[in-house]
């Protein structure tokens, strides 16, 4: 069996027109949802911009360290993950982020990172209940429009960052998360 028809049967691939044994291989193919996800995951893998894994072992470390400790309240994630989830999360960050940041002017070096993680950290003022875990302030895809199709949760993957917003637009001005205690 080829690659293209295990990519399809796995549901990697989104066919603009019903398949056809006797044309195997039309000419309108885009990656599924689950395909892109895949992708995106190898490519941070093999290449994420030729950096070392050094680069992101230490880069994950001193982020964890500025997350809390622990579980967060209610749920049975720890607000830290494991250093090697944060290192994949970091790989698909810059993989994704990158040439915009380049294209922007925006400062993406280790010590923005961690300048932009601390802010978000110190915002909620020790009250983490509505603080996002590590692993999703770097990189969260979120389902949109989810439903269930044999067996598997299908939708639009929408892409979202709070560490991207941060770096992109906190530069002239701080953002404040007091809303919760100006409402008591």
């Amino acid at each position: 069996m080829d690659t293209y028809e295990k990519a399809r049967q796995a549901g990697l691939l989104k066919l603009a027109q019903p398949y056809d044994r006797n044309k195997p291989f039309p000419h309108h193919i885009t990656l599924s949802n689950t395909g892109e996800f895949v992708a995106e995951g190898i490519m941070a893998e093999s290449n994420a911009g030729n950096s070392s894994d050094d680069r992101y072992v230490n880069l994950a470390n001193k982020l964890r360290e500025i997350f809390p400790a622990g579980k967060k309240p209610g749920y049975a994630y720890t607000w830290r993950d494991s250093p090697s989830c944060i290192v994949d999360r970091l790989k698909k960050f810059f993989l994704k982020y990158r040439p915009m940041f380049d294209k922007k002017g925006i400062d993406y070096s280790d010590e923005a990172i961690i300048r932009a993680t601390k802010e978000y950290v110190d915002s909620f003022n020790g009250n983490y209940q509505y603080m996002q875990l590590l692993k999703y302030f770097i990189w969260k895809n979120k389902v949109t429009g989810e439903e269930v199709v044999r067996g598997r949760v299908v939708g639009e993957v929408e892409r979202q960052s709070q560490l991207a917003a941060y770096l992109e637009d906190n530069k002239d001005k701080k953002v404040s998360h007091d809303w919760d205690v100006e409402l008591r």
